[in-house]
């Protein structure tokens, strides 16, 4: 991503600003656009963008644009869209009119990565728990703090088997509700 300009559309703690430090990171200037503000992520800093800067501007700089606005009124101008440009939705909705946006020539489009995207924080969310919230984990720390004097304890607790029964009941537990709130708000 070395030298290329990037505009992330939404900045939420999830997708939004994670990406746009990732992006930021491997090289590229990333303009963060949210509702309220336009933030410039170059070299490891953050800058807050000047009023001109409007996200038609960052839109037509930049080479690619990430769309993730969890709304279905959302929409892209397309007319914004420079030629060769890269455009990926990781919204659940589409952001984008993928017809208007494909007659732009040299145009990449990835549609709807929303649920690639939500098994990603699955997991995430399920290493998390398993690294820092584990009543298995709490327990060692707990006991490592008390001494050595606890070490028949620690045993008995790495032997337990784990609360949820195996990994892929608790991932399917976790897929589902994930599933199932995903479809309830596209009803609303």
């Amino acid at each position: 991503m070395e030298g290329q300009t990037v505009t992330v559309i939404n900045r939420s703690e999830i997708v939004g600003r994670p990406l746009a430090a990732m992006l930021a990171n491997d090289g590229a200037d990333v303009y963060s656009v949210d509702i309220e503000s336009i933030y410039l992520f170059r070299g490891g800093r953050l800058y807050k963008c000047s009023d001109d800067e409007t996200v038609e501007s960052c839109v037509r700089k930049s080479s690619v644009v990430i769309t993730g606005v969890p709304t279905k009124s959302y929409r892209l101008p397309t007319e914004w869209v420079r030629e060769g440009t890269t455009v990926v939705n990781v919204a659940s909705f589409k952001n984008v009119d993928e017809a208007l946006l494909l007659k732009i020539p040299g145009v990449t489009y990835v549609p709807m990565v929303g649920k690639v995207t939500v098994a990603m924080l699955e997991r995430n969310l399920m290493r998390l728990f398993e690294n820092f919230h584990h009543p298995d984990v709490r327990l060692r720390a707990a006991v490592a703090g008390r001494g050595e004097e606890k070490e028949e304890e620690e045993r008995v607790v790495v032997q337990r088997p784990p609360w949820y029964g195996s990994p892929i009941q608790l991932y399917n537990a976790v897929a589902l509700t994930a599933l199932l709130a995903i479809t309830v708000m596209r009803s609303k």
